[in-house]
């Protein structure tokens, strides 16, 4: 080490390979220079500014990692942090993290490149891994068929599949009656509620008694009343019964019917109204259903009456009257009655010559029959 003397006495000089105590203040107001300094304390030479590599740092969070910003200077990042071996930051890069992630939390599945073994994935119940991959926990009522789970449906469990959906399908159920059961008043009927568009249940008990039974139509009036259909519901009259003990129907109205049997005995005890016509303007007249008196007038010409087949009017009596309007022409036109292919009398046809004459016919399912006769 060498002095600039500058001015004064100088005791001594001093260089680099002499042993030497310098005493006193020394103020130096230049630069001085040397190639080496130093420390007798560490017994090591001083390190100088050209070997310190950073000579400034940036910021001042404690335990902040040091960040390099070129040149000498660096930054304690507040956001980069070491502390009680624990690294803080708020945003990690890295291609290859070693060691446990026990602790990471709000992971985006999304965001890993390879799939994650499904033993560290908390997937909660339902779910179960098998062989590194997550998969249904297949329990009662599933089954997994063709990499996909499927309802496993009983053969007689009333549900099944259509369209993909799950219906309610009752082919897929056993006869309640063939298997010798019968409903019970507590037996339930599944209801759809369609003003709720919910499914409830209704005992058979229930239904009959809040339902069925109030659009059942009830009879009306008293015993041995007839019932005959109403509008909605059933009417009666007590002029019109039937007494089971005793076989007997009354009517104390008017019957009036199109056919009738009495296989017994009918008696009367009253007034016999029977259908009556009048003919007149016809050369040719076929006796109706409804006929049963015909007044014939022949005062212009000749009419010809058909009978309907005996086969189908076995026991029915048909009256026939010439009656003309010319009372004082006796011999007028006559009356032809005829049955195709059917005798009357044991003839073809018969015939009615003077005015007012009568003939009444009765058929035996085979032929006509004059029971009643009255003029030629």
């Amino acid at each position: 080490m060498a002095y600039n003397v500058l001015k004064g006495n100088v005791a001594g000089s001093v260089d680099q390979h002499a042993d030497q105590e310098i005493d006193g203040v020394k103020v130096f107001k230049n630069t001085i220079s040397a190639s080496v300094f130093y420390d007798t304390d560490a017994q090591s030479p001083c390190a100088t500014i050209k070997d310190v590599a950073i000579t400034r740092i940036e910021g001042a969070a404690r335990n902040s990692i040091l960040t390099y910003n070129g040149g000498t200077t660096a930054t304690a990042n507040f956001s980069l942090v070491y502390d009680k071996n624990t690294l803080f930051t708020e945003k990690l890069v890295a291609k290859e993290i070693a060691g446990s992630g026990t602790k990471l939390i709000n992971l985006p599945a999304n965001k890993f490149i390879n799939p994650i073994n499904a033993e560290y994935i908390n997937h909660g119940k339902g779910l179960t891994g098998v062989r590194g991959q997550i998969q249904a926990a297949i329990g009662a009522g599933l089954k997994f068929e063709d990499q996909s789970i499927t309802p496993d449906l009983s053969v007689v469990g009333a549900l099944n599949i259509k369209d993909e959906k799950i219906i309610v399908d009752p082919t897929r159920t056993d006869n309640l009656i063939s298997s010798g059961q019968t409903l019970s008043d507590d037996d339930l009927i599944i209801v759809a509620d369609v003003s709720k568009r919910k499914t409830n249940s209704v005992t058979v008990s229930q239904l009959y008694e809040n339902y069925i039974d109030n659009k059942i139509a009830k009879p009306s009036g008293n015993k041995n009343e007839i019932q005959f259909k109403d509008r909605r519901k059933f009417s009666s009259s007590p002029k019109f019964t039937y007494d089971a003990a005793k076989s007997l129907l009354t009517n104390e109205g008017t019957l009036n019917t199109l056919n009738a049997t009495v296989e017994n005995s009918l008696t009367c005890n009253g007034a016999i109204y029977q259908n009556i016509k009048s003919i007149s303007d016809v050369s040719v007249y076929e006796i109706g259903n409804l006929d049963h008196t015909v007044l014939v007038d022949t005062y212009k010409n000749s009419v010809t009456v058909k009978l309907p087949p005996a086969i189908n009017n076995k026991g029915r009596v048909i009256v026939i009257k010439k009656a003309n309007t010319d009372k004082y022409n006796i011999k007028s036109n006559i009356i032809k009655v005829e049955s195709d292919g059917e005798l009357i009398e044991q003839k073809e046809h018969i015939t009615i010559k003077m005015n007012y004459s009568m003939r009444t016919l009765q058929s035996d399912g085979n032929s006509w029959w004059i029971v009643g006769t009255n003029g030629t």
